[in-house]
């Protein structure tokens, strides 16, 4: 039997069949179907060519909740929010990116005068009123509520959305308007902030479940539609939807939680290089998934990938539930090249997308893009590019790079080699983001680089950070979908504790834990061995930020326990921030548990071991490189065995990827199959 991941990216779906047996590996690639994702999808599992009736496990991440939020394309909703507070989706945190500190025309991205996720005659209000320690002040208006509801049905909005004021201390009159709507507008779909998730914070309470609204009958028709199609070829087994924890939900359970899932894809690389590093013994890694449309960073710290509360999709749109923390540039293959009005050289984030794709596709793309500069460079070509089985158009891309090299004042290859730099700097800058921004040093973690991109760039962004190496994994350009099958069941669940610690009443917090286990449970279903995790988040009494991810005693919360969580408490604001504060007061914002279930997906076979020989090496390819174009040996990587050892400068060239050692640049193939790239200390 198999199990089979499907991760649907910007320019191609990506896809895995894993054995579970043996955990042998087989991949494909088919293009991307931006009209539709479900067409994609559907021809990556027949592509596979795997029997449905050996097909135990579908396991998929997609990118239709995200994109509808990147582009603007979700569903018309309304608002239901507490009189006076109409406009705290449009007023975000009121802080600016850094670059636009001091810019006066700089404008909230999702501001009523820009591209609002729901528009200010959509935002109703109405009276009513819960305190921060959940006491009714003042009742719900039910007349007032319908009459809004009626309003909100005659604009002709798709799904409606409740934002109380202070519902996370008691969501009685977030339930009594979800009653009504019901009643008003029967079918139509609605969700509370706090049935979404009941963080106590108001602005990323009310952006999470803005968003999730925004998405949901989109996510949710997708959904349908995938598993109707499935059913249809004959699978009977579930299908489940990666989530942006790094966990998979069986997608009946996932369809009612959308934003769950809107960092699915990356997530699921992430896991497949945590998985991957632990093989060959590396902990601590930074993560780099190079695709056709971005480039997405991760860490993972102690074997861990590192998580955040507040994932946040573009500037101050929040989505206050955990996630891998990914950091997502839009620089990828499919990037175009672009002068600006200031004449310097920009990559992205537009891209060719599945559709025309880049000019080299020979699908009637014609603006310059990163693939096509990696084509005039020689780095890609007909023989090397999908194991030569498409269309690969060298000239094309020839005559993309051509105009923008005049338009600087260069010759073709000089422009193709001056766009890869640009890309290059873009995405060294994307792993700082994630690592020496946030206080991790890179030379004590490997860079591991995927995405059929990624080997292209690993070595030369490894060296630009100072990592002390750079691992590409077997399968690089499928390795998210990899992960996808890799992925274990999980579910967390949040309930706001807004107390300090020494102040919270005898078995207050031991109670919150009861409940958020049973009711992780009860999501995951009667399924032996679910593994429950208790943690908190917190801050020093008159901090803003809270600090996630605090360990709590898995035993009752006696004197002795407390004693012991205060001290996680200062052991991982430490670890967060640099120092703690011994003596001041902890208040408690969230109880958190996190509940997983294994479903063991074996390793895959390790590789035979090397004869000793030097790998065979095809016929050379002519690349630019260094300013000049030059002779270089061409490697299969199929042919390469455990020990095999590769110096650049070379192509290592597969299917779906190419690594490109420069000159110095060693690679030594580990037993899994991983190639390690390091170089020398003059480096």
């Amino acid at each position: 039997m198999y199990r089979i991941g499907i991760d649907v990216g910007g320019t191609f779906t990506d896809c895995v069949a894993v054995d579970e047996e043996t955990g042998a590996v087989r991949t494909c690639k088919v293009p991307t179907t931006p009209q539709d994702q479900s067409d994609g999808f559907v021809a990556g599992v027949e592509a596979l060519g795997v029997p449905m009736s050996e097909i135990s496990l579908v396991l998929h991440g997609c990118t239709v909740g995200l994109n509808a939020v990147l582009t603007r394309t979700g569903n018309t909703i309304g608002v239901i929010t507490t009189e006076g507070f109409r406009d705290v989706l449009a007023m975000g945190r009121g802080q600016r990116p850094g670059g636009d500190q001091f810019n006066p025309r700089w404008q909230r991205e999702f501001g009523d005068t820009r591209r609002p996720f729901v528009p200010r005659h959509l935002r109703r209000t109405v009276a009513g009123r819960i305190d921060r320690d959940g006491v009714e002040v003042v009742p719900l208006d039910e007349a007032g509520l319908e009459s809004e509801v009626r309003f909100l049905v005659g604009q002709g909005v798709e799904a409606i959305v409740v934002c109380l004021v202070n519902a996370y201390a008691d969501d009685k009159h977030e339930r009594q308007a979800a009653r009504i709507v019901a009643d008003v507008a029967p079918g139509l779909p609605c969700w509370t902030s706090t049935g979404v998730h009941p963080c106590f914070k108001e602005y990323p309470r009310f952006s999470t479940a803005a968003v999730n609204t925004y998405v949901g009958p989109l996510v949710q028709g997708y959904l349908e539609r995938a598993e109707r199609r499935l059913a249809e070829l004959g699978y009977t087994g579930p299908l489940m939807l990666m989530q942006s924890n790094g966990g998979v939900l069986p997608a009946a359970t996932a369809r009612d939680r959308p934003a769950y899932t809107l960092q699915s894809g990356p997530s699921g690389g992430v896991i497949g290089s945590q998985r991957g590093g632990g093989r060959i013994g590396l902990q601590n890694l930074i993560t780099l998934d190079i695709g056709g449309t971005s480039a997405d960073c991760a860490v993972v710290a102690d074997g861990r990938p590192v998580v955040t509360t507040e994932l946040e999709l573009e500037h101050d749109v929040i989505i206050a539930l955990p996630a891998l923390d990914v950091h997502s540039i839009g620089t990828g293959g499919g990037s175009i090249a672009w002068v600006d009005t200031r004449g310097a050289l920009r990559v992205g984030p537009r891209s060719a997308g599945a559709e025309p794709g880049p000019a080299c596709y020979g699908r009637g793309g014609t603006e310059p893009t990163v693939t096509d500069a990696l084509a005039v460079l020689g780095i890609l070509g007909q023989a090397r590019f999908m194991g030569g089985t498409a269309t690969f158009d060298t000239e094309a891309a020839t005559a993309a790079v051509a105009p923008l090299g005049e338009a600087l004042g260069l010759d073709t290859p000089a422009a193709a080699q001056a766009i890869v730099d640009v890309a290059t700097a873009a995405m060294v800058e994307a792993a700082r983001e994630v690592s020496v921004y946030n206080g991790i040093d890179p030379r004590r973690f490997a860079l591991y680089a995927y995405g059929s991109a990624g080997p292209v760039f690993g070595a030369s962004i490894g060296r630009a950070l100072g990592c002390e190496s750079v691992v590409v994994p077997p399968q690089p350009g499928e390795e998210s979908a990899y992960g996808l099958a890799l992925a274990d069941l999980r579910m967390d669940v949040g309930e706001p504790v807004v107390k300090q610690l020494g102040e919270l009443p005898p078995g207050a917090l031991e109670d919150a834990y009861t409940r958020l286990r049973d009711d992780a449970r009860r999501t995951l279903g009667d399924r032996p061995g679910i593994d429950v995790t208790r943690w908190l988040d917190g801050r020093y009494q008159g901090q803003t930020w809270e600090t996630p991810g605090v360990p709590v005693p898995e035993r009752p919360l006696d004197d002795a326990a407390m004693t012991e969580l205060r001290a996680n408490f200062d052991d991982t604001h430490r670890r967060t921030w640099g120092y703690a504060v011994g003596h001041a007061d902890v208040k408690v914002t969230m109880a958190r548990v996190t509940a997983t279930v294994a479903l063991g997906t074996p390793d895959a076979p390790e590789l035979a071991a090397s004869s000793g020989a030097a790998p065979p090496s095809a016929e050379g390819a002519r690349i630019f490189r260094g300013g000049a174009w030059r002779e270089v040996p061409v490697v299969d990587r199929a042919a390469l065995r455990a020990g095999d050892r590769v110096d650049g400068p070379a192509l290592v060239v597969q299917p779906t990827a190419t690594t490109v050692l420069d000159d110095g640049d060693t690679a030594r193939v580990e037993p899994t199959g991983h190639i390690v790239i390091t170089w020398g200390a003059d480096r």
